[in-house]
């Protein structure tokens, strides 16, 4: 996957400092594109979690393209449904591009999502591209992201 100049958004509301923090992504990078890729392979298993959620689970986003295409911006939506391969789903961030609101909702197919993330018991399960981007932050920040994410 190519992100070109892409911007990654680094969380949604549930890192409130850092909600509409991003983070640029050069293209080809290798460590991002194996985070998507695992990301990518767990997606079954998230919306079989999404539909039926378990005993202390809630608060299921995914990570997907807004404007597929370069320049890319990747943004977390929460998931209000999923039928088939198609996922309808709130804007968690307030969009660079224009044309786009925080609350929008949006229909989303699950070829276009790149991460995916769930509470469950107080920790967050999945977010395979944050914990690349967090790993990438001065030390203090990190551990801040971590501890709030359970990590």
């Amino acid at each position: 996957m190519q992100f070109g100049a892409a911007l990654l958004w680094l969380a949604a509301p549930f890192a409130p400092a850092l909600q509409d923090a991003t983070i640029a992504v050069p293209s080809g990078d290798a460590e991002m594109a194996a985070a998507i890729a695992k990301a990518r392979g767990g997606l079954p298993v998230f919306f079989g979690h999404a539909t039926a959620p378990g005993p202390d689970e809630g608060g299921y986003m995914i990570k997907y393209d807004l404007l597929p295409g370069a320049p890319a911006e990747f943004i977390w939506a929460e998931v209000i449904s999923h039928k088939g391969d198609v996922t309808i789903a709130r804007l968690l961030n307030a969009p660079r591009s224009a044309g786009f609101t925080r609350g929008l909702q949006v229909s989303v197919r699950d070829n276009q999502v790149i991460d995916w993330a769930y509470w469950h018991a107080g920790t967050l399960v999945g977010g395979a591209t944050m914990r690349v981007l967090i790993a990438r932050m001065p030390a203090a920040e990190a551990r801040a992201m971590l501890d709030r994410f359970g990590w």
